[in-house]
């Protein structure tokens, strides 16, 4: 049998410590490849650094489908029905106001003359539009706001999809739209690389084919139970081998239209890799160590702001302590700040706006906080 997909306490603490493996490839890849703060390497290492960095994002991707689509499962059976009114207001309030606080902060930053920024790039960023090419940021400091748009735009889509699931599917609705999301998986991947291959100049999927990583997450939330199963209790050579695969998957995928096909099951093995380690907490102790929980818990907030202190050195006037190790200090106090002061009381304010009362109980706030990052 299967571990549940959450224990009695409500929170799976090794999706904090993924999150926190995945947060840390991100900055140690912008600190290396872009900063400067800290030595490239050979080629060989660089590639395999770019490709972590690319990883740990989509490890937040499929955490995100995973934990919400459990939360709205767990809704729907206890309710009947799923509020969406509630589910964007807790949505709000728990991705807009840091997000809004990092980009007030690059104004401020910007205005002293610290940094050059586009308010052009602050505006498309703050619309959620950073991954669409007509609009996409050209500025490093709201670059990475594009990750953000590719979930905000999945959530305008999904929960409505769900709930009309429920309402005419009733106990149907997961196994009608499982299928369907596994044909959108594998589409979304190959429509990109031929809209790059065969016609360029008039149609990019560029934005769209990354909903594949939540998408995973979709679907082992409500099809995975024998994923699960299987991995339960297995060897710690597993996540290794996902992770060599996913590696070689994401090489071969830049390097050979042939390949575009097995690149498309790439996310199928970022699943995998999240799962095992969900199965075999005590397998993995090192997630639960109280400095990576800290880390996972304040993710969201040091990836908004790692942006500030990783990019290449002209972009900043005079600035040079962005280019040294030191500069995890200022990311860590900036990060630390958001968390406390802006991050945790919008998340509680997201819980009372929507009606629930009793935050201590509340499941959405002790299973990895909601979503995202």
């Amino acid at each position: 049998m299967s571990q549940p997909l959450a224990p009695a306490s409500g929170r799976i603490a090794e999706l904090d410590g993924l999150r926190a493996f995945a947060v840390i490839c991100v900055v140690l890849y912008h600190m290396s490849a872009f900063s400067g703060a800290l030595p490239s390497g050979p080629a060989w290492s660089a590639g395999i650094l770019s490709v972590l960095g690319q990883t740990g994002v989509h490890v937040f991707f499929i955490i995100s489908g995973f934990i919400i689509t459990t939360l709205l499962r767990r809704e729907a059976a206890a309710k009947g029905r799923v509020s969406l009114t509630s589910f964007y207001l807790r949505r709000f309030c728990r991705i807009v106001p840091p997000f809004a606080a990092y980009l007030a902060a690059l104004l401020v930053v910007g205005s002293l003359g610290a940094i050059s920024v586009s308010t052009s790039d602050l505006l498309w960023s703050a619309l959620f539009l950073g991954n669409t090419n007509l609009v996409q940021p050209e500025g490093w400091f709201a670059a990475h706001t594009w990750s953000l748009s590719v979930e905000e735009q999945f959530y305008l889509i999904f929960p409505p999809l769900f709930c009309l699931g429920l309402r005419f599917c009733a106990s149907r609705t997961l196994y009608v739209l499982g299928p369907l999301y596994g044909l959108c998986l594998v589409s979304l991947k190959l429509g990109y690389e031929l809209s790059i291959h065969v016609a360029p100049g008039w149609i990019n999927l560029a934005g769209l084919h990354h909903f594949r990583y939540i998408i995973i997450g979709v679907l082992l939330a409500t099809h995975g139970s024998s994923v699960m199963r299987f991995l339960t209790h297995r060897s710690r050579a597993w996540p290794f081998v996902f992770a060599v695969t996913i590696v070689l998957l994401q090489w071969v995928s830049a390097r050979s239209f042939v390949a575009i096909a097995f690149a498309a099951i790439e996310p199928f093995f970022c699943g995998a890799f999240v799962i095992w380690f969900i199965q075999n907490p005590t397998r993995c102790s090192v997630l639960r160590w109280p400095a990576v929980q800290w880390i996972g818990a304040c993710s969201y907030s040091i990836y908004l702001w790692q942006q500030l202190f990783t990019g290449p050195a002209p972009l900043y006037h005079g600035w040079t302590f962005t280019q040294s190790p030191w500069a995890i200090v200022p990311l860590t106090a900036c990060a630390a700040a958001s968390y406390y002061l802006v991050e945790r009381p919008s998340i509680r304010l997201g819980r009372l706006l929507s009606g629930r009362r009793s935050i201590e109980r509340d499941p959405d706030l002790k299973t990895a906080q909601d979503s995202s990052y």
